[in-house]
């Protein structure tokens, strides 16, 4: 880690010593790359931390002194931002960190697509710029997320580098300019360190590429598997992914990580290669809730280049809640109802792990009623494959270079393309129904939120699951959350007995009710923290392929493709009408 840094590390903080004592020899030559990278970056930390202002933390942040990790790699978001905060961490040590741990040991995980040291050695220093009295004093605070590394799902457009939504079929594709959601993350200082895998165009729940940092010859889940495994393996503190049918709540559920699916249309997805426009959100992923919530503050907003942005209320001045409030029963007054069909359904070990979550909940001062969630009719199939199949046919003359198990896929939706118009426009109105049905559920039921399993299975092998398609719902009870734009946060709820893999719970709420549900997964992780649980992830060095920014491609959409159907448009509601 020395190496890494650059210049004189005279003033490495214990914290930086002892996380690159812990990589030792396993990942000593996976690293040379990376630290010829940094050294010619940027000065050295020594002089740099020292501009650094030392204050209290941030409101939320938990105070510099009860953080016990001694690498900065194992920090969680909220403990590296009030580290960074606080002056006591420099951007560039938690950057130096990442790299190596990811370094020394994503050869078995293999998590990222491509690493960007050379970008995200600027970043961190502008952020240790942001952040000193100095900076502070010309421009204001620094964000709270500024010089947090962050991983990007390989769907978001970042302009100058690849963009390949891990396919051979986008081999080559260079980012025409940014999306919306990395553009607000830039401006609020976060580090970009690189993209993680996606399974091939969001299509499936394997992520085949992936291992599980828990049991590497198990699935992370898909598609966001690699921002999963890397939140996991401590390779990042942060990443995003995106949910068109459980996509960021089967991986976290699956790594024993935190999601939120927020309403559809709170994040932009302009700049993200689509599935099917009308089911596409964009999320944070974290370790905790807390650290899911920083990130959803500053990607949620509106954006004058994606309409449906722009109808719900707008996102808290002050951003999301990033601490619980407490007490013996803060979730006093609070009814959940329990999705009953799919509790039912579970095998012996998640069904334990399930209701000991409920027991939890009862403690906290919580109330139950068992509810059903609206069963949604097989039409409402018929416009996904025609939204996928309308975006997949710029690609009709490459598809022998989809992955095989994807291969079938992505034919059917273009057989799609020629289903009647009425079919889908059918399709859509039924989907209306399905949302007043859901909406009718909470008001009828006087409900705060629906916990529904974050899996049906208690794991999957990597190849097992291979080609399963994010429509299907083979993996989890996940499809509701899409149909009705209903946000959705995915909790740990412990490990399976059986397979060691971990569980997660869904928490389920009305459209733009995100503050609501994070605050009562913040009292439950505060309870039982199961997200402090980390993989036991063997040293496997890997020398990640490295990237520099280059010329953008010509466009003109940020992704470089035709994403001809960003014009379909989808609203969520809170209408219980009877259509």
């Amino acid at each position: 880690m020395s190496a890494v840094g650059g210049g004189s590390r005279s003033g490495l903080t214990r914290r930086g010593f002892l996380g690159a004592a812990a990589l030792g020899a396993a990942g000593a030559a996976s690293v040379t790359a990376v630290a010829a990278v940094a050294a010619v970056a940027a000065p050295g930390v020594a002089a740099a931390r020292s501009t650094v202002r030392r204050s209290a933390p941030a409101q939320g942040l938990p105070a510099p002194g009860s953080i016990t990790a001694t690498d900065p790699a194992l920090l969680s978001a909220v403990e590296a931002a009030s580290l960074l905060q606080s002056g006591t961490l420099h951007p560039r040590e938690l950057l130096d960190a990442c790299l190596n741990r990811s370094a020394a040991f994503d050869g078995a995980t293999g998590g990222w697509v491509r690493i960007y040291p050379e970008m995200a050695y600027e970043a961190a220093d502008a952020a240790a710029q942001r952040l000193s009295g100095k900076g502070r004093a010309a421009v204001g605070d620094a964000p709270l997320v500024c010089g947090l590394p962050l991983a990007l799902k390989d769907l978001f457009a970042v302009a100058g580098l690849p963009l390949t939504a891990s396919s051979k079929v986008l081999e080559g594709n260079i980012a025409a300019g940014d999306s919306t959601a990395w553009t607000r993350l830039r401006d609020a200082g976060m580090v970009l360190m690189g993209h993680a895998h996606t399974d091939e165009f969001a299509i499936g729940v394997a992520t085949e590429q992936v291992g599980n940092p828990w049991n590497t010859e198990y699935s992370p889940g898909g598609s966001s598997g690699g921002s999963a495994a890397v939140l996991a393996a401590r390779f990042v503190p942060l990443a995003t992914g995106t949910d068109t049918g459980g996509s960021l709540r089967l991986p976290a559920s699956a790594c024993g990580i935190t999601s939120i699916k927020p309403t559809f249309g709170r994040c932009s997805t302009r700049g993200v290669i689509p599935l099917t426009w009308t089911r596409d959100h964009a999320g944070p992923m974290g370790r905790s809730v807390a650290d899911a919530a920083l990130l959803l503050g500053f990607m949620a907003g509106a954006d004058p280049d994606d309409p449906t942005t722009t109808v719900g209320p707008d996102v808290p001045a002050g951003g999301y809640p990033i601490a619980a409030k407490g007490g013996p029963t803060p979730l006093s007054g609070k009814r959940f109802g329990v999705a009953r069909r799919s509790v039912d359904a579970l095998p012996a070990p998640l069904g334990t792990l399930f209701a000991k979550y409920l027991d939890l909940i009862g403690r906290l001062g919580g109330s139950f009623v068992d509810v059903a969630l609206p069963i949604a009719g097989p039409d409402l199939l018929t416009g996904d494959s025609a939204e996928m199949g309308s975006y997949h046919k710029q690609f009709a003359d490459k598809l022998g270079s989809y992955r095989l198990d994807n291969n079938v896929t992505v034919a059917g939706a273009l057989a799609a393309l020629a289903v009647p118009s009425i079919d889908y426009m059918t399709a859509a109105r039924n989907r209306l129904v399905y949302q007043h049905e859901y909406n009718r559920m909470f008001v009828d039921n006087d409900l705060d939120a629906v916990l529904v399993p974050g899996s049906k299975v208690d794991g999957s092998k990597r190849l097992e699951i291979a080609g399963v398609s994010v429509f299907g719902g083979t993996t989890g009870d996940v499809r509701w959350a899409n149909l009705t734009g209903a946000p959705v946060i995915c909790t740990p709820a412990g490990r399976s007995a059986a397979t060691g893999l971990p569980f997660g719970v869904q928490i389920g709420g009305r459209p733009w009710d995100e503050t609501a549900l994070i605050e009562i997964a913040l009292e439950l992780q505060a309870a039982r923290p199961d997200w402090t649980e980390a993989p036991p992830v063997a040293p496997a060095p890997r020398q990640i392929p490295q990237v520099r920014v280059t010329t953008p491609g010509p466009g003109p959409d940020p992704t470089n493709t035709a994403n001809i159907g960003f014009g379909f448009h989808f609203l969520p509601t809170t209408s219980t009408v009877a259509i």
